[in-house]
C-alpha cells in the first residue's frame, strides 16, 4: 500500500460525469490514492447511488444531459445536504465557475483535469468533511462530557474558518492572475472582453451610454527589431504600459493585446471628441523616447478608434473595428490615429482585391502565363526585316489573352514590372536566336524589348543582360532597348551610368516616342542613343483626313529635320506606326531608315512569325 492510502482513510467516491472516458481517468487517478470510486453518467443514475448511502464525496460535471448540475445538486442536498459536492467543468469558463459555488458546491476542478489540483482538491474536502464529522461527533457528547470538550471544539471550529479563509483568499489571487497579462501586470484580452460584454449590456439598457476601445500597436524601428533582447523587449512592453497608464483617466482599462499592442476601455464618455484628446495625449507620451540598457528606442504608434454605442452587440466586432481602423492610419498623417468609419471596410476589399490580383500575378509569372508577340521592324531601303519588337501579352487560364494595358501600370505599382521584364527578354533573346539559326540570310535579326524606368534602375538589370546574353548565345549588338525620353529626366546622371555599362556590352539603346514630350536635342547629345523612334503621332499626320500631305508641309520638314539631325548624330531613324503606301513613300524619300506598322506586319505570335520571315524574301512593302 502507497504512502497516500496509509495516509487518508478510504473513502467512497461518486464520480458523475456524461464522457466514459473522463470517468475512467478520474477513476484511476484516485483509486491509485486509496479511495473508493463508483461511476455513472447520468444525473437519474448518481441519484440512485446517492440513496443507498454508500457516498461520501461526489465530483460531479456541471453541464449534465439529463439533469443539469444546478438541478442535480438541488436534489441531492434535497436528500443528502451533508455530501459535499466538487462540480467539475471547462477551466476558463468562469460563469460556470461562479454558478458551482453559488448552487452550494464545496470546490470547482477545471478540464482538462491536472492529477495534483484533482488529488489535492479531493484531499482537502476529504480532510474537511472528517472534521465536520468529528464536530458533530463532539456536539453530541457536549451534554455528557466536559467544558475541555467544548473549548476543543472551538478550536476546530476555529482551524476549520481559517482554513476556508485561506482557500478563498487562494482562489482570488488565482483569478486575479488569470485576469492580468504577466508581463506588464496590466488586464489581458480575456479582462477586456469582459469589461466589452459589460458595456455592450448597458447600452441595451441606456442607449445614451457611450464608450469607446482604443486599439494601440507600437511597431520598433527596423534596426532595433533583431537587436533587442528579449529581457529587454519585456523591459520596454512594461515601459510602454507605465507610460499610457500615466495618460489615462482613472475609469480606464489598459490591457494588453498580444505583442506590442494594447487596448484601452474608455468608460462613460459623452463625445467622441473626449477620446481624440485620450489619443493624442497617449501619443505625444509615446512618442518620447524610451531608454532601455542605456540605448534610446523611439516607437512608431499607431491608434485606431472605436466608439462604442447600442449598435453594437458583440465585443468582437468592437476590436475589430477598432484594429482596422489603426491599420488605415495614413502612413503621411502626421496624426497617428484614426477614428473609425463604416466605409473602411470597403477600402479593405480593396485592399484585399490588390493582394489577390498581386498574388495571381505571382503565380502567372512562376507559370509563364506571359508570352511574347512580336511586330517586325524592316529597312525601309531593302525592305528586309532587321528586329523583331517584342510585346507581352498575358495568357490568363480563365480570362484569356490580356493587353499590357490592363496589367502593366499594376504590375509596375507592386513591383512586379522587373520580373516580368526578365522573362520577356529571356524569352525574346531564345527565340530571336532560334530565327538567327532557321533563317540564314538573317544573321543579324535583332530582338528589340521596350525598357521601363524601375527596370531600367534596378540593380540587377546588367547581370541579367550578362546571363542571358550567355544562356542565349545572342551577340550583344542583337539586343536593343526601346526608352522613353522621361527616364532620362528623372535620374540623368544614374541612366548614364547604367546605358554606359550596357554599351561596354554592345547592347544598342533606343530614345523611344521621339517627337512628343521633351524631346531636348541635349539627351542626343550627352547619352550613348543608337537609334530615334518617331512616335506615331506624327507619322499619322502623313495622311492626316485622307489629305496628300506635299514636301513643303510642316510635318514633312520637321521629319526631314529629325532625320538629318539623327544622321549627323550617327544614329538610326524609324518610324512606327506605318499604315499605308504613302506614309511608306514619303518616309522613304526622307531617309528614314527603319519602318514598322500595319502595313508591314500585324502583330505576330511565334509561329506566325516563321512564316512572315520566309515570306517577307520574296514580297516588297509598297
Amino acid at each position: 500500500m502507497n504512502t497516500s492510502q496509509t495516509q487518508h482513510p478510504s473513502v467512497n467516491i461518486l464520480l458523475v460525469d456524461q464522457a466514459l472516458e473522463n470517468l475512467e481517468l478520474l477513476a484511476g487517478m484516485l483509486q491509485q490514492q486509496g479511495y473508493r470510486t463508483y461511476c455513472v453518467n447520468s444525473g437519474v443514475e448518481a441519484l440512485k447511488i446517492v440513496r443507498s448511502d454508500w457516498t461520501e464525496l461526489i465530483l460531479l460535471d456541471i453541464q449534465m444531459p439529463d439533469l443539469d448540475g444546478e438541478q442535480l445538486a438541488q436534489e441531492l442536498q434535497t436528500y443528502k445536504s451533508e455530501i459535499p459536492i466538487i462540480f467539475t467543468g471547462a477551466s476558463d469558463d468562469f460563469a460556470a465557475q461562479a454558478q458551482a459555488f453559488t448552487i452550494g458546491g464545496a470546490e470547482y476542478i477545471g478540464k482538462p483535469w491536472k492529477k495534483k489540483e484533482v488529488i489535492v482538491k479531493i484531499r482537502n474536502q476529504v480532510t474537511i468533511q472528517s472534521r465536520k464529522n468529528n464536530l458533530l461527533a463532539l456536539n453530541q457528547q457536549l451534554t455528557s462530557e466536559n467544558q475541555h470538550l467544548a473549548t476543543e471544539l472551538n478550536q476546530t471550529l476555529q482551524q476549520l474558518e481559517s482554513e476556508i479563509e485561506i482557500r478563498q483568499q487562494f482562489q482570488a489571487q488565482l483569478n486575479e492572475i488569470i485576469a492580468k497579462d504577466l508581463i506588464t501586470g496590466c488586464a489581458n484580452r480575456k479582462s477586456l472582453i469582459n469589461r466589452l460584454e459589460q458595456a455592450v449590456r448597458a447600452t441595451a439598457q441606456q442607449p445614451d451610454y457611450l464608450f469607446a476601445l482604443i486599439d494601440l500597436k507600437c511597431e520598433l524601428p527596423k534596426k532595433n527589431q533583431w537587436s533587442i533582447s528579449h529581457h529587454d523587449s519585456n523591459q520596454l512592453l512594461i515601459a510602454i504600459a507605465n507610460a499610457i497608464n500615466y495618460s489615462l483617466p482613472e475609469s480606464a482599462l489598459l490591457c494588453r493585446l498580444e505583442g506590442q499592442e494594447f487596448g484601452i476601455f474608455l468608460d462613460g464618455i459623452e463625445q467622441e471628441a473626449e477620446a481624440i484628446a485620450i489619443a493624442q495625449k497617449i501619443q505625444q507620451q509615446l512618442s518620447q523616447p524610451f531608454i532601455i540598457q542605456q540605448r534610446r528606442i523611439l516607437l512608431q504608434v499607431n491608434l485606431g478608434i472605436a466608439l462604442g454605442n447600442h449598435d453594437y452587440a458583440e465585443p468582437e466586432r468592437l476590436l475589430n473595428d477598432a484594429s482596422l481602423a489603426m491599420r488605415q492610419v495614413p502612413e503621411s498623417s502626421s496624426d497617428r490615429f484614426q477614428i473609425f468609419q463604416p466605409d473602411m471596410y470597403l477600402q479593405l476589399l480593396e485592399d484585399q482585391e490588390l493582394l489577390n490580383y498581386e498574388a495571381t500575378l505571382k503565380q502567372a509569372i512562376k507559370r509563364q502565363e506571359f508570352i511574347n508577340y512580336y511586330l517586325p521592324v524592316i529597312s525601309l531601303k531593302t525592305q528586309r526585316p532587321v528586329e523583331l519588337e517584342a510585346l507581352v501579352r498575358w495568357h490568363h487560364p480563365q480570362q484569356g489573352v490580356i493587353t499590357p494595358q490592363d496589367f502593366i501600370d499594376k504590375a509596375e505599382e507592386m513591383g512586379l514590372m522587373n520580373a516580368i521584364g526578365n522573362l520577356v527578354m529571356r524569352q525574346g533573346c531564345h527565340h530571336i536566336k532560334y530565327w538567327q539559326n532557321n533563317h540564314k540570310n538573317l544573321q543579324d535579326l535583332g530582338i528589340c524589348l521596350n525598357l521601363s524606368a524601375k527596370q531600367l534602375f534596378h540593380p540587377s538589370l546588367v547581370s541579367k543582360v550578362d546571363m542571358v546574353l550567355r544562356k542565349s548565345q545572342i551577340k550583344g549588338h542583337h539586343l536593343k532597348f526601346e526608352i522613353s525620353e522621361t527616364v532620362f529626366v528623372e535620374q540623368p546622371d544614374r541612366a548614364l551610368e547604367i546605358l554606359q555599362q550596357l554599351k561596354q556590352r554592345q547592347v544598342r539603346i533606343c530614345l523611344d516616342n521621339f517627337g512628343i514630350g521633351y524631346s531636348a536635342l541635349t539627351f542626343l547629345h550627352r547619352f550613348p542613343i543608337d537609334e530615334l523612334k518617331i512616335d506615331r503621332s506624327l507619322i499619322a499626320r502623313l495622311n492626316q483626313n485622307g489629305e496628300i500631305i506635299n514636301q513643303e508641309s510642316s510635318i514633312v520638314k520637321l521629319l526631314k529635320q529629325i532625320v538629318i539631325i539623327a544622321h549627323q548624330m550617327s544614329m538610326l531613324v524609324t518610324a512606327t506606326g506605318i499604315e499605308n503606301e504613302l506614309q511608306l513613300q514619303l518616309l522613304q524619300q526622307l531617309g528614314c531608315d527603319y519602318g514598322q506598322g500595319y502595313l508591314i506586319s500585324q502583330l505576330l505570335d511565334r509561329d506566325s512569325v516563321d512564316r512572315f520571315l520566309l515570306w517577307s524574301t520574296d514580297v516588297s512593302f509598297g
